[in-house]
């Protein structure tokens, strides 16, 4: 199984070809990161404070980077000699799941976790110990080949086919990354425990993908889909090959569209929508396009490489496949115009040569998502102009995956390009989605979005909001309206990092020129908020940009064109 991985040219190619460079180049960098920063030590899993993971992620990246180096580089026997003591250090852990997620998941205490509990990590990692293990069997020792067996039953197989786990029906990345990483661990472990199981395993897949509609879209963000459908597209590839094509996920349709998912999301070669908690830097990895574009050919872009990853995902699974799957005539150097309209997920997402703009509906209860349902991300020469942040930077968050997740700035409405009404932001019910209804015949997309607000709890007196894009290749106008039972205060905000400057009745933000068209007062407020990424000093701490326009009087309309000075 997993042939490709097999074929000794393949690393040659990978080794010595111009086109790998980048491959190469990343691969070694993170193999001197992790093992210079954080020497061997057994009990990472047991010391770890969830959701600081950098212990386990290190781990991870050390069992990936080093198994990775010796392939590319079989004659180096250091790199091989890394891999060895790395896979003996896992194997002596005494469990594959942090503490954190006995907690939050299982709602266990340290006293009473057990070895057996199988959550992302510990499947994830169980996958990445049977495939190298596959690859590398001929080489290790056989003690460390019958403990690594040991090892995989112990933590993965045996708890599998003794207990159920929530996961399994549990409909976001969690399925499918269990799901698949156990379903991987039975191809290579116990072919006929697979057999046993693969009813139970197609019942998870199943529900994994229910939780899209059929437009292909991933509500919980361009990261999750890249973890969760990255991990479906694993174990659907192998299982098919398994399977000598009598089980085939790749067949369907559904499945398809779905792979075309980031090819929507991306706006600039280094810009992806950030819908969600979304991660900066681990938007997709690199491999997933490049491999699903094997089976369905043109329907398939491979973008860019600049927001793509090899080895940040820190998964075995992601980096090996990023590496063999990868085909640099797949690659374009400029990303297409287009329009993409998904009316069932309510996105939609529009690149020219001047911008690329993506605006969103839906309602506040999907996976991982912001209090953003109408909002919307514009982005021009490789940056976001309005933004979206995702995921809230580094730091002690507590509840933020829990019940005090809106009380902190990045998942607030806030944060996101939408008015607010009488000082209180979105917060709307389960039930329901904002429309997102796309017109071609004047390149307009219009949504009522007062789904987002919880009218009958802090918005009493609204009765309807509305926002409506024109949409040229060179120009945008954008009309809000709103209706309300009673007289309220409308104040509508845009959020930038680009600190503007005032020129008449337009504000200037870089060579982008927004220029409201309606009676509102404008005030402009620095806020401070923890980025994703570091400054070139290390800093996480950054301040952005609050434009805030006040109707007034009995203006019950917000009008805005956005037009580009060169």
């Amino acid at each position: 199984m997993f042939d490709i991985a097999r074929d000794p040219k393949v690393w040659e190619k990978v080794r010595n070809d111009e086109a790998f460079a980048r491959h190469r180049k990343e691969i070694k960098e993170q193999y001197d990161k992790v093992f210079k920063v954080r020497p061997r030590c057994s009990g990472a899993w047991q010391v770890l404070d969830f959701p600081n993971v950098a212990g386990v992620s290190d781990l991870f990246r050390q069992l990936q980077t080093s198994a990775l180096m010796a392939l590319i580089y079989p004659d180096n026997e250091e790199y091989y000699k890394s891999l060895v003591e790395t896979v003996w250090e896992i194997c002596n852990e005494y469990t594959w799941a942090p503490l954190g997620h006995y907690n939050d998941y299982y709602q266990r205490t340290p006293a009473d976790f057990d070895p057996g509990l199988i959550d992302i990590f510990a499947a994830s990692l169980a996958f990445s110990m049977a495939e190298i293990k596959s690859l590398f069997k001929d080489r290790f020792p056989k003690l460390l080949v019958d403990r690594i067996t040991y090892e995989i039953r112990r933590h993965t197989i045996e708890p599998y086919v003794t207990r159920k786990f929530f996961w399994e029906k549990h409909g976001n990345n969690w399925t499918a990354v269990c799901t698949g990483a156990v379903g991987g661990v039975l191809m290579y472990e116990d072919p006929e425990e697979l057999k046993r199981q693969l009813p139970r395993l197609q019942a998870s897949m199943k529900c994994y993908l229910d939780s899209y509609d059929d437009d292909g879209m991933c509500v919980e963000g361009t990261a999750y889909w890249g973890f969760g459908f990255g991990f479906f597209a694993v174990y659907a590839t192998l299982l098919r090959e398994f399977s000598n094509g009598e089980i085939d996920w790749i067949a369907d349709p559904k499945v398809k569209e779905i792979s075309r998912f980031v090819q929507k999301m991306l706006l600039q070669p280094d810009v992806l929508a950030m819908f969600s908690d979304v991660n900066a830097r681990e938007g997709y990895w690199v491999g997933l396009p490049h491999m699903m574009k094997t089976f369905y050919g043109d329907a398939i872009e491979c973008l860019p490489l600049d927001q793509a990853t090899i080895v940040a995902y820190c998964h075995w699974a992601f980096a090996v496949r990023s590496t063999v799957y990868y085909n640099p005539e797949y690659t374009s150097d400029k990303l297409a115009n287009c329009v993409y309209s998904a009316p069932v997920s309510n996105y939609f997402t529009k690149r020219t040569d001047n911008y690329g703009l993506s605006f969103k509906g839906g309602n506040q209860w999907e996976s991982h998502n912001h209090q953003d349902v109408g909002s919307f991300i514009l982005a021009r020469h490789n940056r976001q102009v309005f933004c979206d942040f995702g995921y809230i930077g580094p730091g002690n968050w507590p509840g933020y995956q829990g019940s005090r997740r809106n009380e902190y700035f990045q998942p607030s409405s806030f944060s996101h390009n939408l008015p607010y009404f009488n000082g209180k932001g979105q917060g709307g019910p389960w039930e329901g989605k904002a429309r997102a209804v796309y017109d071609e015949a004047t390149s307009s997309v219009y949504m009522d979005f007062t789904h987002g607000y919880d009218v009958d709890a802090v918005h009493t007196t609204l009765k309807k909001a509305e926002r409506t894009f024109t949409l040229a290749d060179d120009r945008i106008d954008l009309y809000d309206k709103f209706d309300f039972s009673e007289k309220a205060t409308i104040v509508e905000r845009f959020v930038t990092t680009i600190k503007p400057r005032i020129e008449g009745d337009s504000v200037i933000l870089d060579d982008v020129r927004f220029t409201c068209t309606s009676d509102a007062t404008l005030n402009i407020v620095e806020q401070p908020y923890v980025d994703q990424l570091p400054d070139e000093n290390g800093n996480y701490n950054k301040i952005c940009y609050l434009l805030d326009y006040t109707l007034n009087g009995d203006t019950m309309d917000f009008s805005a064109t956005i037009d580009f000075l060169e």
